[in-house]
This record gives structure tokens, sequence and C-alpha cells, in this order.
């Protein structure tokens, strides 16, 4: 008896319908497995306001936006207050607060670099968000430590029909090159350098205040239309500020860099360089108006004060936005 067999035809068709149904299929299981990342991005998020009100509970006030050495130098960010509070507290007991630089891990003194130490090569989950194509770990001398994808809201500029108290604002940085004095800092928000605020402060309600944003993704190079500048900062989640003054009592000085925070500037995912010159307060070495931006589509995870999370969408009208950086404008806030 003759066995028959497939032919080729029959072969073709059936890879061909293969070929099909695995193209149907991989962008489902691209975009459960993106869904997977937004949850664990949002958790994140989540857990840093979980840190942030049991820090309030402990303290009677959050986080500091940053600190400075007591001698004037780079200080300690709001992140290494909250490692207590997502169980980090055998980190954060070796961390020295003393000395010339304590934030500084590269090149400011010995305190600045055994703090490096403690915190070099180790990943500190909820400061990334899974989608986030960057590099968590930099090394900007010293040795690699981690490099945080989410900032704390100081405040916003004045703009689209929204204006700051003379006394909230200042123009930020003696450094770098060209970007030097083009950033703007508002102390409108919920973390400042060197003042601690409470849920008292927030006048507008804690549902309509922002205290952490998300960034996570490269900025635009517009003239390429591609999304490959990086100005996530070089100096990590120890970095602070070194200004002993506080915004409120500098009178429209030039404040100095702070690092993990951002005055919001610019709409979510904006566009942040054109022909390799930065916008006006966006670097990598201080960037202190560093857009909100994500690997997500549409738009960007928020950490509201009453610990909940929202996403905000690219197209947020800014004055709402604004309005959401400030902590008592005592202006209603439509949807968002």
């Amino acid at each position: 008896m003759r066995r028959r067999g497939f032919t080729l035809i029959e072969l073709l068709v059936v890879i061909a319908i293969i070929a099909v149904l695995i193209a149907l299929l991989l962008p489902a299981v691209q975009q459960a497995r993106e869904a997977a990342r937004r949850t664990q991005c949002k958790n994140n998020l989540k857990q840093m306001g979980l840190a942030m009100h049991n820090y309030h509970d402990t303290y009677n006030g959050f986080p500091n936006g940053n600190i400075a050495s007591s001698q004037g130098g780079w200080g300690i960010s709001w992140y290494i207050r909250i490692l207590p509070y997502v169980d980090q507290a055998p980190v954060y007991n070796k961390i020295n607060f003393s000395g010339t630089h304590p934030g500084w891990s590269c090149c400011g003194d010995a305190v600045g670099q055994a703090n490096g130490d403690v915190i070099r090569g180790i990943r500190f989950a909820f400061t990334v968000c899974p989608s986030s194509p960057l590099n968590d770990l930099r090394d900007s001398g010293g040795g690699a430590t981690e490099h945080p994808q989410y900032y704390g809201i100081m405040g916003s500029t004045d703009g689209d029909g929204f204006t700051n108290p003379a006394s909230r604002k200042a123009v930020c940085c003696g450094c770098c090159g060209n970007q030097a004095a083009t950033g703007l800092i508002s102390s409108g928000g919920m973390l400042v350098p060197l003042d601690s605020k409470k849920i008292r402060d927030v006048a507008d309600g804690t549902s309509n205040q922002l205290l952490v944003g998300e960034s996570s993704m490269f900025v635009l190079d517009v003239p390429n239309g591609s999304r490959t500048v990086d100005v996530q900062g070089v100096h990590g989640m120890l970095m602070g500020g070194p200004n002993l003054t506080s915004i409120d009592t500098c009178n429209g000085c030039n404040f100095e860099r702070q690092f993990n925070l951002t005055t919001v500037r610019y709409a979510p995912n904006a566009p942040a360089v054109n022909n390799n010159a930065s916008w006006p307060g966006v670097d990598d070495n201080f960037g202190i108006n560093k857009p909100l931006n994500s690997a997500h589509t549409g738009g960007v995870h928020v950490l509201l004060c009453d610990g909940t999370v929202r996403f905000i969408s690219n197209n947020i009208d800014m004055q709402t936005l604004r309005r959401l950086s400030t902590r008592d404008d005592g202006q209603p806030i439509g949807d968002f």
C-alpha cells in the first residue's frame, strides 16, 4: 500500500497559516507585556507614596526636596531619606550626612565617596520603570550608582495664565556650559530644597497636588525626529544640592543645581533638544526643567499627594499641569 504524504503546496499553506497566526499574536503578547510593565511602574510610585506618608507620620512632614551639607557642600537627596520606608534601612544606616560633600559620590570628599560605595552597584527597583530603555546604573566617576527615573516636583514656572509669587522664583544655575542660568526654579510644590512641606500646606487638596513624576525616557532630538537624547542626571540618587539659603529667601538669586527634582516648564514628553542645543533648563548635568517623560504610549505616571497614582496625557492643559504642581494657588482644577 502506498503512503500518501503532504504535498509541497500543503506544507506551504500550513507554514503561511502559522506565520499569520504569529503575526496576529505577537502584538497581543507585546501589549500584554507592556501592560505588565506599566503596572509595575505604577506600583513603584505607589511604593514611593506609602514611603512618603510613613515618613510624614514619623517626622510630621515630607522630606526636604534636597538638603545641603552643613558646610555648604553637595548634600543628600530626598531619595535617601525615604530608604528606611522602602525596606532599605540597612543601606540608610550606613549613610553619613556630615562632611563637605556627602552627596557627591565621585569627587567631593572622603564622606561622599564612602556614601557612594554604600550604594554603588545596588539596583533599587522602586526607582526604575521597567519600560525604560535608559541605563539605570551610570558611572559619574568612581563606579556606577542608581539613577532614578522619577523626579520630585518642586513647582512650576510661570506661563499659560499661571504666575508664581515673586518670592518663590529663582534662576538656575552656575553650571554648565551654554545652559548656565537658563533654568527656572519654583518652590511652589511639595519637594522643595531645604524645606519640609506638610499635608496641611496643600490648600488645593491632596488629590490635586503632584508629588513625584516619571522621567524614564530619552527626549526627542528635534532635527532627527527620534528619541535619542539622554538627559538623565549624571550624579545619581545620592546627590542633593549645595544651597544653604532657601528659594523663598534668595530673592530671585541664581540658585544652584538640584538633582532628582524638576520644576515643571514643559508638557509631558515634550521635545527637549533642538540641533544639539538643549531647551532652556534641560541638560544632563543639572536639568532643573527636564520634562516628565516615559516610554509608555500617550503620557506619564505621576504620584499625587494623597498617595494615588494617575496617568496624565501628553495633551494635558498646561495651566492645569502648572496648578497641579503648585500646592496653594487656590484655583479649581478641571479633569486631568
